[in-house]
């Protein structure tokens, strides 16, 4: 994969519609291969969320119509009553849209049939392997912080060696008493050696980064030439949180990567295809 000479992306299968049979007898086959994508976990959870979400309405309803009873009763109402009635009304109303959100995000991660069948021609067409998830993410991170699942994921190794991946993920952070899920995308490309730890944060955009530990993390600013890396380079990076972590170099942004839009590919292989370029030149000139 080169920026000067990337390959044509096949995208029919993004795009195509299968017949009813040619979709049962890939579905059939994908279940037997794959029987994690019935995701009983997710259905239950997107269930659970939808259940919270409405009790939560419902409180900041209760909440408001309590503080509404407050100002209107006829001996009045003190400060402090106003006040928490205020309060209880505005967490219950943050619950709402924070539960909403995590419920349309894990009902999109359950994707219908159709989906997996563009994504896996579409990956089969390209010379990329298609996993569906979940499953649970090679990265380190804090224990505490819970769990990181892979929701999909696109593979692809190059003439060299070198692993590419494309996912989308799904991360619980917080502590026993309040705990929030956090969801992205990510490029995923592998060095030729490890790297000590750097981060370079997002100049501007939606990237959001995994929480990760392994040792101390060395801070940069996208605009400076870290690691030897073009300004043209740098430039491509925008809206991405970039962190080096031993041998990989992690893009993450705060939507999903793996997705069924052409347009959306198109981007992203070109994203890809730059930094690869860049990286290579540069363990070429180490290397001399």
């Amino acid at each position: 994969m080169s920026a000067a000479g990337a390959p044509v992306l096949v995208v029919d299968g993004l795009t195509a519609r299968p017949g009813t049979r040619e979709l049962r007898r890939f579905w059939r086959a994908f279940v037997a291969e794959h029987p994690q994508v019935r995701a009983p976990r997710s259905r239950t959870r997107v269930a659970v969320l939808l259940i919270a979400a409405v009790l939560s309405g419902l409180g900041a309803l209760v909440a408001a119509l309590g503080m509404v009873s407050l100002l209107t009763r006829e001996q009045g109402a003190t400060p402090g009553e106003i006040l928490t009635a205020a309060v209880v009304a505005l967490l219950f109303s943050c619950a709402l849209v924070i539960l909403g959100r995590a419920a349309v995000h894990t009902g999109r991660r359950r994707m219908w049939p159709r989906q997996h069948w563009a994504l896996a021609r579409f990956g089969a067409d390209n010379g990329f392997t298609y996993r569906p998830g979940p499953f649970l993410a090679g990265l380190p991170t804090r224990s505490y912080r819970g769990r990181l699942v892979q929701t999909r994921a696109l593979r692809w190794a190059t003439p060299a060696g070198r692993l590419i991946e494309w996912s989308d993920f799904e991360q619980d952070w917080g502590t026993s008493a309040y705990r929030h899920t956090q969801f992205g995308g990510w490029i995923r490309i592998g060095l030729s050696h490890p790297l000590p730890r750097i981060v370079l944060p997002p100049a501007k955009g939606d990237a959001r980064a995994l929480i990760t530990e392994n040792g101390p993390a060395q801070r940069e600013p996208l605009e400076e030439d870290n690691l030897s890396f073009a300004p043209a380079l740098l430039a491509e990076m925008k809206g991405w949180h970039v962190e080096i972590i031993d041998d990989v170099l992690l893009m993450t942004r705060s939507r999903d990567v793996v997705t069924t839009d052409p347009a959306e590919w198109s981007e992203t292989l070109r994203v890809t295809a730059a930094v690869v370029d860049r990286l290579e030149e540069r363990e070429r000139r180490r290397a001399d």
